[in-house]
């Protein structure tokens, strides 16, 4: 993959050709961004602490700001014109004994004590370096190129990172996109090392959902209001 790829360009002109940007609207909090399709669908993305101050869309996505609302308005069109092939968690969906090497791209607390019931190994790294337990962000790329698994965080496409995890894993390793921010489109599979996709959906226009967010909730506040669903390579 060209160290320039960027799937979260293919992904928001996919999406604003079926859709104007002057018709989405946003809700920006300090955790999270909400778009509002015209169709009233809700797509969200992580802000991992960028203060999203200007909610007005651009076809420009070198500002971190941008990315974020590029990323949410993708996931409010795209991510419910596709056939999901269940709902749940990924722990419940992917066979993670199968695995001799799994890097968690991203600190996912509940998903991690999981992995601890079953006494499965893990090699976590997360921007936040005060989460625990971790590892220093500069063996992130020694770990992954023995890795066979690797579960990232669907933030890593906002913030422009992704790229450089797929291009530091070998061809063979099976990749697992996880959280709300999740476009779940076909698009995501033409990475070949993308084997599954984990993410959200939410009631149409459900205000409730976009109060949380702007009033700065995070995912275990509007957990509740969402629906996890998972769509994987056939």
């Amino acid at each position: 993959m060209k160290a320039d790829f960027d799937i979260l360009k293919i992904l928001f002109e996919k999406a604003i050709d079926k859709s104007k940007i002057e018709e989405f609207s946003f809700t920006a909090g300090a955790k999270y961004v909400a778009a509002l399709s015209p169709q009233k669908k809700i797509g969200v993305c992580a802000t991992l602490g960028v203060n999203v101050l200007d909610t007005a869309l651009k076809p420009n996505l070198e500002k971190a700001e941008q990315r974020i609302l590029a990323n949410a308005a993708a996931n409010s069109v795209l991510n419910y014109n596709v056939p999901f092939d269940g709902d749940g968690d990924i722990f419940q969906v992917v066979d993670f004994d199968k695995y001799k090497s799994i890097s968690m791209i991203g600190y996912f607390c509940s998903l991690v004590k999981k992995f601890e019931g079953k006494d499965i190994k893990l090699n976590i790294f997360d921007i936040d370096q005060h989460e625990a337990p971790v590892i220093p962000m500069s063996q992130q790329k020694e770990y992954l190129k023995d890795s066979d698994c690797v579960i990232v965080t669907s933030t890593s496409i906002s913030n422009n990172t992704f790229t450089g995890i797929v291009n530091n894993i070998p061809n063979s390793c099976d990749v697992y996109m996880l959280g709300p921010s999740t476009p779940l489109d076909d698009e995501m599979f033409s990475i070949p090392q993308v084997k599954g996709l984990f993410g959200s959906v939410f009631e149409t226009n459900d205000t409730e959902v976009l109060n949380i967010i702007k009033n700065d909730g995070g995912t275990r506040v509007f957990m509740p209001r969402m629906k996890k669903v998972y769509r994987i390579r056939k």
